[in-house]
């Protein structure tokens, strides 16, 4: 489909709105072949992207080019010069397009008009971040999961005082809107979705003690319930929705527990190699788990180790490339694991690596455009990465960023 669109674009070499067309130019992929698509010379006020040439994935002529489109909440999207005629337009109320595999960009050329840019034509530039809508509550030591629905949840976290509140983002609208509150204020807690779509909220801290209390939420009818508590108080842990439905709590100390939503009842697994907290923890698509980082008390950490679902055994694996704690892991698409983030001790970090489980290695990834620990990052339906909050410099965020994988 890919191809055939960017073949009509070479054909219907074209300016926005009937303007003046520029000569074509080379997009060239090191795994496809050379690819000629539109570009415009129009005095429309749509601003150029930045250009990275010599990419390790990609590269883009000099003269080239490629425009910075956006949403109606300033999300970025880069792409070639379109042809209005062939652009379906948006709900010009709504701003959304009928299909998910397309964003309204309101700044085109095509202007009075939204129209819906073919998600698939952003992705034939580089990955990167951008920004996004700001949540109405900055925090940090927060929590975050997308929902059955698609919406991602954040939950608690801290700034100035401990928060109970809870807020949802709609990923079609681009906005976010309050929920029903927690029954109890929590920072450096968890948040894990289970396999009925309810979501489970575990420890964390409410200011004054370290908590062993969990809750559970319902997203049809945005209530909380308090549930049987885990059998140790933890903050700085993790919690992980297992391939079975179970859920695998790590951390705060070297041991580990498993929560079962049929039962309700919290038992304990295996020990971790090595004592650690504020790490981070994912499911592979094997169904193996893998937590990465974390302070020992000591020191700030860079190991990592593998959860044996079936045999409830830990075995170490290669460090990161860079120690850190406060940082986050997100399971992509394709297998890989994207650790953003965090602090190593001295500084806070905008660095990001990425994990192949086929390889069992660390390679370093794009940085964000701000340092922050204490934030979430979601992956989202289209392949993105969706950073939220955090704390940089002991300055509380309300900036998201957006990462596009390759």
């Amino acid at each position: 489909m890919r191809l055939l669109v960017t073949l009509f674009l070479a054909i219907f070499i074209l300016c926005l709105k009937g303007k003046t067309a520029g000569t074509a130019n080379v997009f060239r992929n090191k795994k496809d072949n050379d690819i000629k698509l539109a570009s415009s010379t129009s005095n429309c006020s749509v601003s150029q992207c930045n250009v990275f040439p010599n990419d390790e994935n990609i590269y883009i002529s000099s003269s080239t080019l490629y425009f910075d489109y956006r949403t109606l909440n300033n999300s970025s999207y880069c792409a070639p010069n379109i042809p209005c005629s062939i652009l379906e337009p948006c709900n010009n109320i709504t701003y959304e397009c009928a299909s998910s595999t397309s964003v309204c960009i309101i700044n085109s050329c095509c202007s009075p008009q939204a129209v819906c840019l073919l998600l698939s034509l952003t992705n034939l530039y580089k990955s990167g971040w951008s920004n996004g809508s700001i949540i109405d509550i900055a925090r940090d030591s927060h929590t975050a999961s997308i929902l059955t629905n698609g919406n991602i949840l954040i939950t608690g976290g801290y700034n100035n005082s401990v928060l109970s509140s809870a807020q949802v983002y709609n990923l079609a609208k681009e906005t976010w809107t309050n929920t029903g509150n927690m029954n109890s204020v929590r920072y450096h807690h968890t948040e894990s979705i289970l396999k009925n779509g309810k979501v489970l909220v575990t420890g964390g801290n409410n200011g004054t003690n370290q908590l062993n209390s969990a809750e559970l939420y319902d997203s049809s009818t945005q209530t909380w319930m308090l549930i049987n508590s885990m059998k140790a108080a933890r903050e700085f842990h993790t919690a992980t929705t297992l391939t079975n439905g179970k859920v695998l709590v790590t951390g705060g100390y070297n041991n580990a527990e498993l929560y079962d939503p049929s039962t309700g009842n919290w038992t304990m697994t295996g020990n971790i190699n090595h004592e650690r907290y504020s790490h981070r923890a994912s499911v592979l698509l094997d169904g193996n788990v893998l937590i990465s980082g974390g302070n020992d008390g000591e020191n700030i950490l860079k190991s990592a180790e593998l959860y044996d679902t079936s045999k409830g055994t830990w075995t170490l694996i290669n460090d990161m490339n860079t120690a850190r704690e406060y940082h986050t892991i997100t399971i992509l698409a394709d297998g890989k694991v994207l650790v953003i983030g965090g602090h190593n001790g001295i500084v806070y970090l905008n660095s990001a690596e990425l994990y192949d489980p086929s390889s069992k290695t660390w390679t370093i990834t794009y940085n964000m455009n701000t340092p922050r620990i204490r934030h979430t990052a979601s992956l989202l339906p289209n392949g993105k990465v969706l950073v939220t909050g955090g704390n940089n410099d002991n300055i509380y965020l309300n900036t998201t960023e957006i990462y596009q994988t390759s």
